[in-house]
């Protein structure tokens, strides 16, 4: 398919809708604990979350339009604190049920079957089946003028990876974890890891050529 952009604003809406939604490829897949006012707990799935920053640590997640139904944008907003767990295997069913619009008060953790786990460390609701999962407080967000979106900028308070996944070198072994990542808002992926190549440098010969695509 070739298409201009007479022809993407001329797509049937849900077609093009699912064609832009899978342009980006998969996303690792993540779901946001938070607490409103009242301290219930909420969930929600979500595949925009991003890496700002390591030092300091920070994630961004990218939220739509804010509407009377943003209930983690909202308690986010309210407590200033949200957890980010990864999401495996074992419980895309359950994830993907929180995408459904539960009414105020109603939490996704007990709706959907998903074990919630608190502790003493981060005042925030964590999903206990997860092995690589993390406490963040509010530090930034800014709002995209073209779409109404906002890209909320959290910083990184607390960590909890299992021993089993966590590598003597710091990185994290997706493979074992068995987290998952999502194409759109309804296919979900399973992560391999292909290679590991050491970091790049350019080798003395050809260091005279121009840098591309960097």
């Amino acid at each position: 398919m070739i298409a201009n952009l007479a022809d993407i604003e001329s797509m049937e809406k849900s077609f093009q809708t699912n064609l832009i939604n899978h342009l980006s490829g998969a996303k690792a897949a993540h779901l946001i604990g938070t607490y409103n006012e009242q301290h219930q707990s909420n969930l929600a799935i979500f595949s925009n979350v991003i890496h700002i920053g390591a030092n300091p640590a920070m994630m961004g997640v990218l939220f739509r339009p804010v509407g009377a139904d943003s209930h983690t944008y909202k308690n986010i907003q309210a407590n200033k604190q949200f957890t980010l767990n990864q999401i495996p295997v074992s419980l895309v069913p359950q994830a993907h049920q929180t995408s459904a619009r539960y009414t105020l008060g109603i939490s996704e953790f007990e709706a959907c079957g998903i074990e919630e786990e608190t502790i003493p460390e981060f005042d925030g609701p964590f999903v206990k089946q997860s092995l690589v999962k993390m406490g963040l407080i509010w530090e930034e967000e800014h709002l995209i003028k073209s779409n109404q979106t906002v890209l909320l900028v959290g910083k990184i308070q607390y960590i909890s990876i299992h021993d089993s996944v966590l590598l003597p070198n710091g990185h994290i072994d997706l493979d074992v974890a068995q987290s998952v990542s999502a194409g759109g808002l309804d296919t979900y992926y399973q992560v391999k890891k292909l290679a590991q190549f050491p970091y790049a440098k350019v080798s003395a010969d050809a260091s005279h050529e121009p840098r591309r695509n960097s």
